[in-house]
């Protein structure tokens, strides 16, 4: 019954809008009869707002911002009409390749923007149809060359007559196998040219990676001589894309909306591509969805409640979905945490230093954005990644970052073995760590090459301070290690000491918060300890060895395990029946002398703490 009211008032909105057509109709004739409703009369939209825009340049021109993309699109149409004329009157003046880079960050309307050129080179005569094919990397490389060969002709045949958009064409060659990417971009090449005359490819992307693409691979630069930018959008225009959209959707906005919305850009994370235009779509879509629950609570929509109006309290408290996605409580999380007192005192600080520029950028009052990125010195299992983490959560529930999620890389993650290969490795690092925290382990061994000049740590190092400085307003880099090795690689260079300004050192646990962080693990694990294996425990804490390498957390964690697996072999070895809550006991003679990953040298397993 409720779908169908809303179904009903759905329908009364074109009914009312055609009768006042009709109505209007009638006026004009003088006559006196009831009015007869036509096909002319009826709205082209079943939902109030903006009709569909036909004519592509009004399209374009109604487009929020991009002014200098708007102003080459129309220098390229120009330029490709006046090359049909001069073809259709006998000259013979080579034309310009007429395929193109669109270089900008995601949500600044590239896509947009190739949908609409498409549309207008149809319309003079350019393209047979303009329609837009979208491709990425992974609809062009297959397992094997010849397959790939195979992906690419069958997206140049779909796109004949239209625009192929290449999506981050510069991931072909930064991600997986580039040797395999370059293969492709050679094939797109020799395939493009067999159809000048009916077909534009567009490549987008970064500006920075398409550049650096275009430099690598001088004939591929040969084909794309024109290089359209795509800005980000100022707030101004934030707000307008938001109310465009709303209005496209059919959607009034009540008194304060946009207001709510400013405050909302001005609040989040700065930096580049930090708010952009799909920003404000997924915005809308999720006050659509909240207004939508505001209604339907009661489950009776009555004539007070408007259907197609967002009022303020619809609008999300937050521009991402991070800050209201951040589970539980991180802060209470980190105050749980064994041990740790001068770290926890650090992390407080941090969190009073985040609270406080919010309060000062609500009073007006605008200091430049502090460095959040930070070293963690400390041993092995001494809770360096959990506080990452932990952080990560807190400023993303203080809206400094815009999810709060955590990337851990190594060496090996960010370091190449080739030329050209290790700056895009950082950037992909970079590029999945933005709106959280990249937390690089043994950050030193980026700058330990012994001596060797064949060693690329020191692209990564460079790489990666860019990108720091680049995506300073969405991204906290963590650099992690042991003590005296971290001094040693932040001295070394004097771009990291002056970017990573705070530093938090983890000291190794006491015998006592070891025994305290074995109880919470067999509890965690659903064990309790019997009278006197507490005792035992300690006595094998207190007796071994400690040193660089001791595994703090991860020994307790290795002895738990160990314990646990004695445990298992001591209860299905009794004869007769068990009690049931032995299974759940751990014992003194369960404990082993040492864990055997101590034993073995390792480092074990099991997670830190």
């Amino acid at each position: 019954a409720l779908l169908n009211l809303r179904g009903a008032r759905l329908a009364g909105r074109p009914a009312d809008r055609a009768a006042a057509a009709a109505r209007a109709d009638l006026g004009g004739t003088g006559d006196p009869g009831a009015p007869r409703i036509a096909a002319d009369d009826l709205p082209e939209r079943l939902i109030p707002g903006g009709p569909p825009q036909r004519d592509p340049f009004a399209e374009l021109a109604a487009c929020v911002g991009i002014e200098p993309a708007k102003r080459e699109v129309g220098a390229l149409v120009a330029e490709a009409e006046a090359a049909r004329l001069r073809r259709e009157a006998g000259m013979t003046a080579a034309a310009r390749p007429r395929h193109l880079v669109f270089a900008g960050g995601p949500g600044t309307g590239k896509t947009t923007v190739a949908r609409i050129l498409g549309r207008i080179y149809a319309e003079r005569g350019l393209l047979s149809s303009g329609h837009l094919t979208e491709v990425e990397r992974a609809d062009l490389l297959g397992e094997y060359a010849t397959e790939s060969v195979l992906r690419v002709r069958r997206a140049v045949e779909q796109a004949l007559g239209g625009v192929l958009l290449v999506r981050d064409a510069h991931a072909l060659v930064s991600s997986g196998d580039p040797a395999r990417g370059r293969e492709v971009l050679d094939v797109l090449v020799a395939t493009v040219q067999a159809h000048t005359d009916d077909l534009v490819v567009v490549l987008t992307g970064p500006e920075a990676e398409l550049n650096g693409l275009l430099k690598a691979h001088s004939d591929l630069a040969a084909f794309f001589p024109r290089t359209v930018r795509f800005p980000g959008f100022t707030e101004d225009e934030l707000v307008r894309v938001f109310a465009a959209k709303a209005a496209d959707a059919g959607f009034a906005l009540a008194d304060g909306v946009l207001d709510r919305v400013r405050a909302l850009l001005q609040a989040a994370p700065q930096g580049p591509g930090s708010a952009n235009a799909r920003t404000m779509v997924n915005l809308l879509d999720r006050a659509v969805a909240l207004q939508g629950r505001r209604v339907l609570a009661d489950g009776v929509v009555d004539e007070t409640e408007s259907l197609d109006e967002i009022l303020l309290e619809d609008v999300p408290e937050a521009i991402a979905r991070g800050r209201e996605g951040v589970p539980g409580d991180p802060l209470a999380e980190i105050e749980r945490l064994v041990g740790l007192d001068a770290t926890k005192r650090e992390v407080a600080a941090l969190v009073a230093e985040a609270r406080a520029g919010r309060l000062r950028m609500d009073a007006k009052i605008a200091p430049g954005s502090p460095a959040r990125h930070m070293v963690f010195t400390g041993n092995p299992g001494t809770a360096k990644t959990t506080i990452a983490r932990l952080v990560a959560a807190v400023y993303a529930q203080l809206g400094l970052l815009s999810s709060g999620h955590l990337v851990e890389v190594t060496r090996a993650d960010l370091v190449a073995e080739f030329i050209g290969q290790t700056a895009p490795r950082v950037r992909a690092a970079v590029e999945r760590a933005l709106g959280g925290v990249l937390f690089v382990d043994e950050a030193y061994a980026l700058a330990d090459a012994g001596g060797d000049r064949r060693d690329f740590g020191h692209e990564a190092i460079a790489e990666l301070l860019r990108l720091m400085e680049e995506h300073r307003g969405d991204l906290v880099v963590i650099v992690a290690g042991y003590k005296t090795e971290m001094e040693r690689f932040v001295r070394a260079n004097p771009g990291l000491e002056s970017r990573f300004p705070k530093v938090l050192h983890f000291p190794d646990y006491s015998d006592d918060e070891l025994v305290a962080i074995f109880e919470f693990m067999a509890a965690e694990d659903g064990f309790v300890l019997a009278p006197g294996t507490t005792d035992a425990l300690r006595r094998l804490v207190t007796g071994h060895p400690r040193g660089d390498t001791f595994g703090n957390a991860r020994f307790v964690r290795n002895l738990l395990e160990a314990a646990i697996s004695r445990q298992a072999r001591r209860i299905t070895s009794v004869e007769g029946e068990l009690p049931p809550a032995e299974a759940g006991t751990l014992r003194p003679e369960d404990l082993p002398d040492v864990p055997a990953a101590e034993r073995n040298g390792g480092e074990g397993y099991g997670p830190y703490l």
